[in-house]
């Protein structure tokens, strides 16, 4: 049997175009090819993140680079064809599979997904996901909020940044969105619920800033570094507390991001660096709290999808220049069909 993967084609230099990534033709696995403790998965759901852009040059937490013809990384939701203990067949799991549509991967590191009635599974991969995790830790450890702070969120409609607003709103704060473009603003406050929006591309976009947060800001969640993390530092209100999360000014090979000391100190602020995997303690917590807040229609998602692998590579570059609405997902497969 044959399977189409998504391999790298040449590095990138500089934002992501689609020829850097190249569909090809191999040979797919099969259950002579699974070894002990090891799962044949199909991919149904694959997510497309930033922090990909990355791992192709080894700029992620140390991962090594991906080479030319190399399969590009990535998790997915995938369905269970050749089981192992505790994996039946047929069930679903998020794994890392890389950009394919078949993988072999270890059973130990295939993570069950359930998802509450009314919720597709693929937010496995968005809100209750490590996004939704990076977000809730952000939000209920790292910017120790009071209720009536004002929590300025950057990349405010990605699964990230939606995820963190929707939350601090339902913790009795005031939640306000930085995002690129005015459909996005309009859908941070129509869809997520934030109480103002601000378009970082308007050319006055920090006094606008500043009129929606006339006290200051209290906590911000940073998934944007460069002159955004910049603009929002300097109204930050006294005792502030800042989280880096993201550095979408850096992901293209943009100039590295500098924090104003200045306003920082002024501000007495705290600032936190965030990596998910250091709040893998708190993953029962938020997924019992945002799967019971999906469930009442008290948190909503937002999805674009994709539809089939040789989809993959544009939808990235989509993504990297920021015109992406919502979690970017590409659909491979359906559950016990095809694409």
């Amino acid at each position: 049997m044959r399977q189409q993967r998504v391999v790298l084609a040449r590095v990138p230099h500089g934002a992501v175009a689609e020829d850097d990534l190249r569909l090809a033709t191999g040979a797919a696995p099969g259950p002579d090819d699974v070894g002990e403790g090891q799962l044949l998965v199909r991919v149904l759901d694959l997510s497309v993140d930033p922090y990909l852009r990355g791992a192709l040059v080894g700029r992620h937490l140390g991962s090594p680079a991906v080479p030319v013809g190399g399969l590009v990384p990535g998790r997915s939701v995938a369905e269970v064809v050749v089981p192992s203990a505790g994996h039946a067949a047929g069930n679903l799991v998020e794994v890392e599979t890389g950009w394919q549509e078949w993988a072999v991967v270890d059973a130990a590191g295939a993570q069950p997904i359930t998802v509450p009635e009314g919720v597709p599974p693929s937010a496995a991969l968005g809100v209750l996901g490590m996004p939704g995790l990076a977000a809730y830790a952000a939000v209920t450890r790292l910017m120790a909020l009071t209720p009536g702070d004002t929590v300025v969120v950057s990349a405010a409609t990605g699964p990230v940044g939606s995820t963190a607003g929707q939350l601090a709103r339902l913790a009795g704060c005031r939640a306000v969105a930085v995002v690129g473009g005015p459909e996005k603003a309009r859908l941070a406050t129509q869809h997520f619920g934030y109480a103002a929006a601000v378009d970082r591309l308007a050319p006055d976009w920090t006094d606008l800033l500043r009129a929606a947060c006339p006290d200051g800001v209290d906590a911000y969640l940073d998934n944007a570094g460069g002159d955004v993390l910049r603009g929002v530092v300097a109204q930050l209100a006294r005792g502030a507390r800042v989280v880096l999360c993201g550095l979408m000014d850096q992901y293209n090979d943009g100039p590295p991001s500098t924090l104003p000391a200045g306003p920082l100190i002024g501000r007495r602020a705290t600032v936190h660096g965030l990596v998910v995997y250091d709040h893998e303690d708190l993953r029962q917590r938020f997924t019992a709290r945002i799967g019971k807040l999906l469930h009442d229609g008290r948190m909503r998602l937002l999805e674009e999808r994709h539809t089939g692998l040789a989809a993959a590579p544009a939808a990235f570059d989509r993504l990297m220049r920021g015109a992406n609405v919502g979690k970017v997902l590409v659909e491979v497969a359906t559950r016990g069909g095809t694409a």
